[in-house]
């Protein structure tokens, strides 16, 4: 890597003083032995690995990028990039309900907890109030296919880049009739490290074997939807590992099966409950 490049992520192979300063914070933490030099060689890549794995990195890649370098700052400093972690969670608001009592509970829900960012559902209706909340600023995407139903409410002060819509190629005939516009996901960056997806699965889909079963045009929505969030997340993959993906929200269905891939039992795995919210929605991440 030439010094003075954009490029944030250190790979094997590079070099300069952004990789020296890199494997001085290793061996402060104990990860390296040896010289701190400013070559990016097998020595560096196991070190980067052996901290990751330490630190509870899930399938830890030898790249150094912002989340790294957040970690490797000393305990009371500033990380420079925004802070190593995040609370979070995912809340669907559900159509048809005062645009009020929307605002009180999302913001109650996010200040009570001390959330960093939420995950929005259903928020169509709600964008002015979501917007109005204290502390939090929304992203989304009122021009998407779905004229913004997804969004992340993200605390002020936290970082927040590259927003985009992930969105399906095509949508529905819901019960009425009526044709259904594909869904959207909103996927934006966080602190530099953490790129949140909030998605809405469409509804009126089952499980039976492993597959998705139900009306062929809401399976194919599905199957768009899923597929095009599945891309994203490998380009992302490619382009910068070391950036954490959490993709969550709500899948919208009543669950009549319990089969591998069924909301009940991707929830059972997980120990996550169904809200007696007097809907049909589990609440997922």
């Amino acid at each position: 890597m030439k010094i003075g490049s954009k490029q944030t992520v250190l790979r094997l192979g590079d070099s300069g003083a952004q990789v020296k300063q890199l494997e001085v914070k290793l061996k402060a933490a104990g990860a390296l032995t040896g010289p701190a030099d400013d070559r990016f060689d097998q020595r560096t890549a196991q070190a980067v690995v052996a901290f990751k794995q330490a630190h509870g990195w899930r399938a830890p890649q030898p790249v150094a990028g912002a989340r790294l370098r957040a970690a490797l700052e000393p305990q009371g400093a500033t990380p420079a990039r925004g802070p190593s972690t995040l609370e979070g969670g995912t809340y669907n608001c559900r159509i048809g309900r005062d645009p009020a009592v929307v605002a009180r509970v999302v913001s109650h829900f996010a200040r009570s907890r001390k959330l960093d960012f939420l995950q929005l559902q259903e928020i169509s209706g709600y964008h002015d109030v979501l917007r109005k909340l204290p502390g939090y600023r929304l992203v989304t995407f009122p021009g998407s296919k779905d004229h913004g139903e997804t969004g992340v409410l993200v605390k002020k002060g936290l970082e927040a880049k590259f927003p985009k819509s992930i969105e399906a190629a095509t949508g529905w005939t819901n019960v009425h009739g009526g044709v259904a516009q594909p869904r959207a996901a909103t996927s934006v960056r966080l602190a530099g490290w953490l790129r949140v997806a909030s998605i809405h699965a469409p509804p009126g889909i089952d499980w039976k074997n492993g597959h998705a079963v139900g009306a062929a045009a809401r399976v194919a929505s599905y199957q768009s939807l899923t597929e095009r969030l599945a891309a994203a997340a490998n380009r992302q993959r490619a382009r910068n590992p070391d950036v954490a993906l959490l993709y969550g929200g709500d899948w919208n269905e009543g669950a009549r099966t319990a089969g591998p891939g069924s909301p009940s039992s991707l929830a059972s795995r997980t120990g996550m409950t169904k809200y007696g919210t007097g809907g049909i929605d589990w609440e997922m991440a």
